[in-house]
């Protein structure tokens, strides 16, 4: 049985979470590709970048005319069809809300030799021109899975629908291209993606999300509304995120061992949906001397406590063992999430968290390894983190629960079985 994965990244989320299922598959003996559009990571085993032109009946001229393409576009003679696609239909669109997407790709997947060559095609996160809905769908009779990191495949464009239910439908009008010239225009491409999958059979396409939330929005859409849909969670290696003693952690992180840590995690703090007002307003009903707040991310806000730790962007499991070892709590402040990796990470390094209640977020967790505070609710969750950091919480059970539901051996024999019993069974 061969598959391969395909993801526009291999970093973020999204691309961190196929790069494990990856990993897992290939320790139980699985033949797994890695297949990404952009390439950051060199460590992975079967890793490929995506080449233009892989697979065509004349490689030599084909890659030609693609590198000739790529220079004009390198000095602006030429535009993808994406850039040209948002500069006609995203200009002007109101700021705050998520990304939006378009379901076409200069580039050819079913051309490509390890997507020939597979039995199984593993789709991720695949947007920003990376996955053509009508090449992939129309030009590959495989079996297809498909695990979903936000709500962006089964809409006409935007990446969370902030409560919208249009796809279920047509997706027009579209609140979220307020301002540009037509409203109705993800309604169109929700219409290209239901004809593309329209010539796909019940059984060829099956549907994975981390959560029982994600799942249900996905099973009421227009688009995977015939298709059979599977909850498993990401795939985290216990050897990799482990429990370090608090002391140890501190110690090697430079920080004071006589307060209480907080300990916040995000790729860019100061992305809305992060919830950054509300974290800030919370911490501000804090005692200052009382708490030290510990920050990983891209993102250097100064302005966010008084007593502030800034790691930077952690790129290693271990790096991330630390912080989340060191802390008394992880606090996540997101609106919206479908099942978030950082949770996750926590609870195996045995740390309890603290998060609004969104999304997947509640069947993470519980009165044992966290609490849920009422959406946007800056006063509860002040509370809710004063608790937390006085409250005696037994780590080991919450990393063994975590293992448990989360360790990649389990998720990886989930897949396997799922494979076996869609794909490869008669």
């Amino acid at each position: 049985m061969k598959v391969v994965h395909l993801s526009t990244s291999d970093r973020g989320g999204a691309g961190i979470a196929a790069s494990r299922l990856h990993l897992s598959l290939l320790d139980k003996g699985v033949d797994s590709c890695f297949l990404t559009l952009h390439k950051f990571t060199d460590d992975l085993p079967q890793h490929v970048k995506y080449l233009p032109g892989d697979g065509a009946l004349f490689p030599v001229i084909k890659n030609g005319i693609q590198k000739f393409k790529r220079v004009l576009r390198r000095y602006r003679f030429l535009s993808s069809r994406d850039t040209r696609l948002r500069k006609e239909h995203l200009t002007g669109r109101k700021h705050g809300f998520e990304h939006f997407s378009f379901p076409f790709s200069d580039y050819n997947l079913q051309d490509h030799p390890l997507v020939k060559d597979a039995d199984i095609i593993h789709l991720h996160w695949v947007s920003d021109g990376f996955l053509d809905y009508g090449k992939l769908f129309h030009g590959l009779q495989k079996k297809i899975v498909w695990t979903l990191h936000d709500m962006n495949p089964f809409t006409g464009g935007c990446h969370h629908s902030d409560g919208c239910l249009l796809f279920r439908n047509s997706c027009k009008p579209c609140f979220q291209l307020e301002g540009t010239k037509d409203l109705n225009f993800a309604g169109e491409m929700l219409d290209v993606k239901l004809q593309s999958m329209n010539v796909r059979s019940q059984n060829s396409v099956h549907i994975i999300t981390p959560s029982k939330w994600l799942g249900d929005l996905s099973k009421s859409s227009a688009l995977f509304g015939n298709f059979a849909h599977q909850v498993i969670p990401n795939a985290f290696d216990p050897d990799q995120f482990t429990l370090i003693s608090r002391l140890e952690a501190r110690e090697k992180l430079g920080v004071a061992n006589n307060c209480k840590v907080i300990f916040v995690n995000a790729h860019h703090i100061d992305n809305h949906r992060k919830g950054l007002a509300y974290l800030l307003d919370a911490l501000e009903r804090l005692p200052k001397n009382e708490y030290l707040l510990i920050v990983a991310g891209h993102t250097m806000r100064p302005d966010l406590f008084p007593n502030l730790h800034h790691l930077g962007y952690l790129k290693t499991a271990d790096e991330l063992s630390l912080a989340y070892s060191a802390a008394d709590v992880f606090v996540l402040s997101s609106l919206a999430e479908n099942l978030p990796n950082t949770i996750c990470e926590s609870l195996m390094c045995g740390t309890p968290v603290v998060a609004f209640d969104t999304g997947g977020i509640n069947e993470l967790l519980n009165e044992s390894n966290g609490i849920l505070v009422p959406l946007k609710d800056s006063e509860l969750l002040s509370r809710a983190v004063k608790k937390a950091t006085t409250t005696h919480w037994d780590r080991e059970q919450i990393r063994k629960e975590a293992i448990n539901r989360f360790g990649n051996s389990n998720v990886g024999i989930a897949h396997i079985d799922m494979y076996h019993n869609l794909f490869v069974a008669k």
